[in-house]
């Protein structure tokens, strides 16, 4: 269910693994390359759950994954009961905790993926998994045909908690990372120097520096816009806020990102965050 970056990579992969696959998305013409590939594209979602053994969720915030998947007319209402309900969007606890109870007992699963379309094509996706071991067992061979495996976090939430802590981590360092190539410009390093040695540094993660070059890019390429970051940073946010964290990287990162999105967004990744620190 949602074929845009993520969920398309998870689509191909799956045909390529030697699942019978089915697709279906808001906007029925993004299923087009999936299904030319070998997909069965369903008219509705309903249409889509009905009779699958598994049926994971790709879409972009909690509010498309209530929409798509609760109600009467929703995903989880056409479910087979031995079927297993697999949310992969970064979302709130608290939608997953909606979908479990809306669900058959013990067969939803809020499990979001480490990696990027490129890292779920080829199959290096990791899994963050909460909810039922049980469930997760029931469809095993999933996990390592579609990524490199699953670390189950815990009951119902974990999974989505774990996801959203990591993404905190990914963002607030690009965003450090971007200020710290902004201040190097503008001391008059050469981009040479600065690509050079920041590929190199050990105080840089390794997710950062896979935003290096998109950071010094102007048209910052990539898949992981803005919005969804500004998204994730404020689910981070509500997190630290819900169990009394005094959040301060999170807010300053939500702040710059907002910079950039309030002059456009024009920018397909995150990385764009050095938009802001520009006088």
């Amino acid at each position: 269910m949602g074929t845009g970056s993520m969920g398309a990579a998870f689509a191909s992969r799956a045909l390529e693994k030697g699942h019978q696959v089915t697709v279906w998305n808001r906007t029925p013409d993004r299923c087009g390359p999936i299904a030319a590939a070998g997909a069965r594209q369903a008219a509705t979602s309903g249409e889509a759950a009905a009779g699958a053994d598994a049926v994971l969720v790709v879409l972009a915030d909690d509010a498309a994954v209530r929409e798509v998947c609760l109600g009467a007319e929703g995903v989880l209402a056409s479910l087979e009961p031995s079927a297993v309900f697999a949310n992969v969007s970064t979302v709130a606890p608290s939608t997953v905790r909606q979908l479990a109870e809306a669900g058959p007992p013990d067969r939803v699963l809020d499990s979001p993926v480490m990696g990027s379309p490129e890292m779920i094509a080829a199959g290096f996706g990791s899994f963050l998994i909460g909810g039922s071991l049980s469930a997760i067992t029931a469809v095993e061979p999933l996990w390592t045909d579609l990524g490199s495996g699953y670390t189950h976090c815990g009951p119902t939430g974990t999974g989505a908690k774990m996801k959203i802590i990591q993404n905190m981590l990914l963002i607030t360092g690009v965003a450090a990372l971007a200020e710290a190539v902004a201040t190097a410009r503008a001391n008059g390093l050469s981009e040479e120097l600065i690509r050079s040695v920041m590929a190199d540094s050990g105080v840089v993660s390794p997710a950062s520096k896979v935003r290096l070059a998109s950071l010094l890019d102007d048209a910052h390429p990539g898949w992981f816009s803005p919005a969804l970051a500004r998204k994730d940073i404020r689910l981070a946010m509500d997190l630290a806020s819900q169990v009394g964290i005094p959040a301060r990287s999170g807010p300053a990162a939500e702040s710059l990102l907002t910079t950039v999105i309030d002059e456009g967004d024009v920018w397909p990744d995150f990385a764009a965050v050095i938009e802001a620190f520009k006088p």
